[in-house]
């Protein structure tokens, strides 16, 4: 009764309740698309279609053997022509997302297991900047548009207060993440066949060309060309100290990747991890930069890193294919300090499957 007569007490609830709404209606890919202005979702969206597609694959008896590859943005322009031709007998489904950390894998695993989904190889990424717990430049995107509540609930001891803050801010509320911009939406409602309409087809065009690779796909706006040594210089120290400095190594990283390699060897499906070539300029600081790492010690990222994961792939047997480290590996065209350009993916490839098919040989001896 006290409530009824104190009407005013409700007022909040029904603010928030009537927010929330709104910001479900904005989501609406018609409404969305007049303020959004990035396209990495789409990959996140595309990959539950993929997973079909695989399950799909997989149950026919005439099928290639299938490589499922999980990595992030360095991993997104694969060509399966280009497999199909040099590596008959092979496919590759491509779980790999912006911003793809081993949280998302994890999720993902879970899944192939308990829908005993068993594609003929696992390939997982270390990429050395997803193993910073104190990274100025947080990489949140898995948070914010791949990863289930009910499995940061299940895996809560492995997130920190900051991944719960943002995970409620920015899935409860996704016009927190997407900030709608007035002039924006005005520009767009104004200009419907300059702006809108285009980038609509943007969207739908990248999810087409997803689904037909096989979750391997060129972003519009991806950088083809090779960046200059100079401006390539500029990217690695910003870059560098953007994930990198200060670094903190975290454990609760390598135990998602930990869980995903368990789950692999409990199908029954052979697996590696790669750590994908980034740029000279880059690994130069990685290599030799000292930063602090804790305990108010210094020390390179790569001599605090590097050995951990050596030591953790020589107790539990599992391929750890380094990129950065092999002189037989040689191409070093990049668009930015950790993204090979597209000119290197055929030979990006060839480093994959020479692995690969190296592992195959010694599995059958």
């Amino acid at each position: 009764m006290d409530l009824i007569r104190n009407r005013y007490l409700l007022v909040p609830f029904v603010v928030v309740f009537l927010t929330f709404c709104l910001d479900k209606l904005l989501l609406l890919e018609n409404v969305h698309t007049y303020f959004s202005k990035s396209l990495s979702d789409i990959n996140y969206i595309q990959k539950r279609q993929l997973y079909e597609d695989l399950k799909v694959y997989l149950s026919n008896k005439e099928r290639d053997k299938v490589l499922v590859y999980f990595g992030n943005s360095r991993a997104l322009l694969f060509d399966n022509e280009y497999i199909h031709k040099k590596y008959p007998g092979w496919v590759m489904f491509n779980f790999s997302v912006p911003g793809g950390k081993p949280d998302y894998v994890l999720q993902w695993m879970e899944e192939f297991h308990k829908d005993n989904v068993r594609p003929d190889f696992f390939l997982f990424d270390h990429s050395v900047e997803m193993y910073n717990s104190a990274a100025t430049l947080k990489v949140d995107e898995t948070l914010t548009n791949g990863l289930n509540v009910s499995f940061v609930l299940k895996h809560f001891s492995l997130f920190s207060t900051d991944d719960i803050s943002t995970l409620i801010a920015k899935r409860m509320f996704r016009a927190y993440q997407y900030r709608p911009k007035l002039e924006v939406i005005i520009t767009r409602a104004k200009n419907k066949e300059s702006f809108l309409y285009p980038y609509r087809e943007l969207r739908n065009s990248l999810m087409a060309n997803l689904n037909r690779g096989k979750g391997s796909a060129m972003t519009p706006g991806t950088h083809q060309s090779v960046l200059p040594l100079e401006l390539l210089k500029k990217s690695a120290i910003g870059d560098f100290h953007s994930y990198l400095v200060p670094f903190r190594f975290s454990e609760n990283i390598l135990s998602f990747t930990n869980q995903s390699l368990e789950l692999a060897k409990q199908l029954g499906v052979p697996s590696a991890v790669i750590w994908v070539r980034l740029s000279l300029p880059y690994m130069d600081h990685i290599r030799n930069l000292k930063v602090s790492v804790g305990d108010g010690k210094e020390d390179t990222v790569y001599h605090d890193w590097y050995p951990r994961i050596v030591e953790y792939h020589k107790q539990n047997g599992v391929p750890f294919w380094n990129m950065n480290d092999d002189p037989n590996y040689t191409c070093n065209n990049f668009s930015d300090a950790g993204h090979m350009s597209p000119t290197c993916y055929d030979e990006y490839t060839d480093f994959i499957f020479k692995n690969l098919l190296q592992s195959f040989v010694k599995g059958a001896r």
